[in-house]
């Protein structure tokens, strides 16, 4: 006898019901709709109003030909009056061309009045043009009056167009009403018949994935689920002093984007395409479970690592694709793996210390792979100590910025400065880097406290030093792309430039390619804003990322900062050519360069004759407290802060 699955007979009468639900609400939808979407599929009709444009434009000309033809009373003998009387002539010449080859009109229907005064104001025009100056009083005065009398003509008629193009217009209004009526009540009909069908088919599916569920198996994948593993590795796990094992902890690169971006099939076809890759590398010697969203999770044998990384490594070099609205996507992981028992004794440990790994790789770039360590937790412990101390830090006034001179090479004298920021944490003693609390920051609220911190202090202190002989051009501050987001943005920029007194272009804020890469229209918008009040645009680690040729024409950046990364290019001939390419589209979007990590004569030499305009780095002045810069400042000439050996 064959088993029958529970809850098989409620599917078959569900399926039954959603099926009959959909043929009624079709029918419905189609019985009500169909005469109002056939009306309103119906082409629009031209009632007139292509040709009542070009009365109201011919209308305009005329208006402005007997306005100058009244006026040639007073200048019968000015040359520059009768050129002005033959543009116009021109002009309206061509205008009426444009009406006698409508299908309708006075002008195409020659014995019309309209068309001959219409053809005698153009003769006479022409014979007044001819003969020059002095202008024929007679001839002028016979010109006014047929001006006068084809412009109140022309008006007559359009007016009467208007009147008959109103009358239709409204007629078709009101019939179009009475079909959007039928289309809406069908709207409204096929709403409900699709959410009782959609109710039924959502109780529908809860049933099957109860049931699947309770067999451990996840729904969308066939994997097992995360009860499923649990259940089968209390039954089945051999401990891991008898036979190494390897939990690894996968998640896909980029699913939220792609899921977003391509929808919930794109998505369900990645997990699935996952979901088989997996099973197939490691399904043989283990159990490959799909953990919950984009997480997976294997358990596996493994006794030698090498050749597990030898696994991993061609799954990640070579990952599977998914066809997804006509173009292949590679679905790529990112893996945390804890050996057992040397990095963890049970399985929880296990699974806690491969989703360390996994975070790390994340930190330090997707598409890759890492073996738990003994220094990921002690990391993982500094964090925690950061994310626990940062809050009371921002209160208590440890955060301050430090400043670093930006010089103009060919002026060879220093003329902005970039805020940096520092943290000297009172609990450990430690200066603490911003790329340790910066991340952290950011993944909460507090990254818009340590922005606008940022962005006061350094106005607050700049403030002197754009005021007086030895003044400088600008300050530069770092904002995050987090800080993009907000809606209060430019309320607290225009804000503290208002307070300090300070002219937007002498602020330069200085964002990311991250930044970029955001279609958030809340950034783009922020960013236009910004450049709308004036503030300088500064793109920062020019070319490590992947900003889009569109988006920076249309962000027109005012400063590329080119990453320092360049400059330790050790094949001097792709150095040139990459530094010299960035100065050359900075040049075509009309935005100025600065060169990162100047450290050598020969960096600063390089930087000139590769076209960067500024430099910055140790070679010319390291980072300094704003009482120092002030003194830097205080003891240059009044042309400003130049390039000597001082300065280094």
């Amino acid at each position: 006898m064959t088993r029958k699955t529970p809850g098989s007979g409620l599917n078959r009468r569900l399926s039954a019901t959603v099926a009959i639900a959909v043929a009624l609400a079709m029918a419905a939808v189609a019985f009500l709709a169909l005469p109002g979407v056939t009306y309103l599929n119906q082409p629009r009709t031209d009632y007139g109003q292509h040709l009542i444009r070009h009365m109201r434009f011919t209308y305009s000309e005329l208006t402005g030909l007997d306005v100058l033809l009244r006026s040639l009373d007073n200048r019968k003998s000015d040359a520059a009056a009768m050129e002005q009387v033959a543009q116009m002539a021109d002009h309206l010449y061509i205008r009426m061309q444009v009406l006698s080859g409508l299908k309708t009109g006075p002008i195409s229907q020659p014995d019309s009045t309209l068309s001959q005064h219409a053809r005698e104001l153009m003769e006479q025009l022409d014979d007044l043009v001819a003969d020059g100056a002095p202008i024929n009083g007679q001839a002028l005065s016979r010109l006014q009056i047929l001006s006068s009398t084809l412009l109140r003509q022309t008006g007559d008629y359009t007016r009467k167009i208007e009147e008959q193009i109103d009358a239709l217009v409204t007629q078709q209004k009101r019939q179009a009403g009475n079909a959007l009526k039928q289309v809406v009540i069908s709207i409204i009909v096929l709403v409900f018949c699709v959410s009782i069908t959609s109710a039924l088919l959502v109780y529908n599916r809860s049933i099957v994935r109860q049931l699947k569920a309770s067999n451990g198996r996840d729904n969308l994948t066939g994997l097992l689920n995360r009860r499923g593993l649990d259940e089968r590795l209390r039954r089945n796990m051999v401990p891991a002093s008898v036979a190494p094992q390897a939990v690894l902890v996968f998640d896909l690169d980029r699913f939220k984007v792609i899921n977003d971006q391509f929808g919930h099939d794109a998505g369900d076809a990645m997990l699935r395409a996952a979901g088989q890759s997996l099973s197939r590398m490691f399904g043989r010697n283990g159990y490959v479970a799909r953990w919950g969203g984009d997480e997976f999770v294997c358990v596996v044998e493994a006794a030698d690592a090498d050749d597990l990384q030898h696994q991993l490594e061609e799954l990640i070099s070579e990952p599977p694709s998914v066809r997804v609205k006509g173009q292949d996507m590679p679905v790529r992981f990112s893996c945390g793996i804890c050996m057992m028992p040397t990095d963890a004794r049970t399985l929880e440990e296990a699974m806690s210390r491969a989703d360390a790994a996994l975070l790390e790789v994340k930190r330090t770039g997707r598409g890759r792979h890492a073996f738990y360590s003994e220094a990921m937790t002690e990391r993982h412990k500094v964090q925690d100590r950061i994310r626990s101390h940062l809050g009371a830090a921002i209160r208590d006034g440890e955060l301050f910025l430090e400043f670093q001179p930006q010089f103009d090479i060919a002026r060879r004298k220093m003329v902005s400065a970039e805020a940096l920021l520092r943290w000297q944490c009172s609990r450990t003693g430690r200066l603490v880097p911003p790329s340790e609390f910066i991340p952290i920051a950011e993944e909460s609220d507090l990254i818009w406290a340590i922005d606008t911190l940022v962005l006061d202090q350094a106005c607050q202190t700049a403030s002197h030093w754009l005021r007086g002989p030895n003044r400088l051009e600008r300050i530069a501050v770092n904002l995050s792309p987090h800080s993009f987001q907000r809606l209060d943005l430019i309320h607290r920029v225009a804000s503290a430039l208002k307070v300090w007194s300070i002219p937007a272009d002498c602020l330069e804020v200085e964002i990311t390619e991250g930044v970029l890469l955001s279609d958030s229209p809340q950034v783009l918008a922020n960013l236009d804003a910004l450049a709308d009040l004036g503030v300088r645009i500064a793109l920062d680690d020019f070319g490590t990322g992947y900003s889009n040729i569109a988006y920076l024409a249309r962000l027109k950046p005012d400063l590329l900062k080119i990453d320092r990364s360049f400059l330790r290019e050790a094949d001097d001939l792709r150095k040139t050519r990459i530094v010299e390419g960035i100065s050359q589209l900075a040049d075509t979007l009309g935005a100025e360069t600065l060169i990162e990590g100047v450290e050598t004569e020969a960096d600063l030499l390089f930087s000139r004759n590769a076209g960067c305009q500024y430099a910055q780095g140790f070679h010319l002045a390291r980072p300094m407290s704003a009482d120092a810069l002030t003194a830097f400042l205080q003891g240059t000439p009044a042309e400003g802060r130049p390039m000597p050996a001082a300065v280094r």
